[in-house]
């Protein structure tokens, strides 16, 4: 089902416009951009390898989910700081269902940063750009682990997985997790675990609740 723009949170980020929208994705809307973190293309067929039983069909969804986001924000980027797959990039189901999806969104600008398990990423085979280790656009700096900025740029990053949970609802939800310096992004995958974290002094945890995003600390961070 295609994604609501009611479900996502807008606020000023380092003196910008975004929206951290409940599907896992944050939407720089002056840039026309969707930016995500940990996808994990082929981490369901790593695990079957190894002969570890779990379902199939995750990375499809996902990419049912990307579109869907893509379609509600008209966003004509995408940028996946970092993790974009999981294990080597071989010729598994997941490629295929990839390749299949890049053709579907042939005019998408997609754009990644390197991250730990993106040893075997190979760009121009999965039509994306590479952009190294960080890329500075505006006041942020995108990258993969969430270490500050010497020249003191808001870090947009991932890798952490921050899970939450929400006072009255069961189970714990992916999160974004904002500091003054960093924001860290939600898994997008949903085949991934989590770290646990607690909404602090000066921190803000805006938790992705069956697609909405609900805030657990003060709304703003500048």
């Amino acid at each position: 089902m295609p994604v609501s723009p009611d479900q996502g949170l807008a606020m000023e980020l380092a003196g910008e416009q975004v929206v951290l929208l409940g599907g896992r994705a944050l939407h720089w809307p002056a840039r026309a951009r969707l930016i995500i973190a940990d996808l994990h293309l082929g981490k369901s067929h790593v695990f079957r390898q190894a002969g570890i039983a779990v379902p199939r069909g995750a990375t499809l969804d996902d990419l049912r989910r990307l579109s869907d986001l893509l379609v509600a924000t008209d966003a004509r980027e995408l940028v996946v700081v970092g993790d974009v797959l999981h294990g080597p990039s071989t010729q598994a189901a997941w490629r295929d269902a990839w390749i299949a999806w890049r053709s579907d969104h042939a005019a998408l600008d997609v754009a990644v940063l390197a991250g730990n398990h993106d040893r075997a990423l190979d760009g121009a085979a999965l039509g994306v750009r590479q952009l190294g280790e960080a890329w500075g656009d505006g006041p942020f700096l995108f990258r993969h682990l969430p270490h500050a900025d010497p020249d003191g740029r808001h870090v947009i990053a991932g890798h952490v997985h921050p899970k939450t949970r929400v006072p009255g609802v069961p189970r714990s939800w992916p999160a974004f997790w904002l500091r003054p310096e960093i924001t860290v992004l939600p898994a997008f995958s949903d085949f991934t675990g989590g770290h646990a974290v607690r909404v602090e002094q000066g921190a803000v945890l805006v938790a992705c609740v069956e697609g909405d995003a609900i805030p657990l600390g003060a709304a703003v961070i500048r």
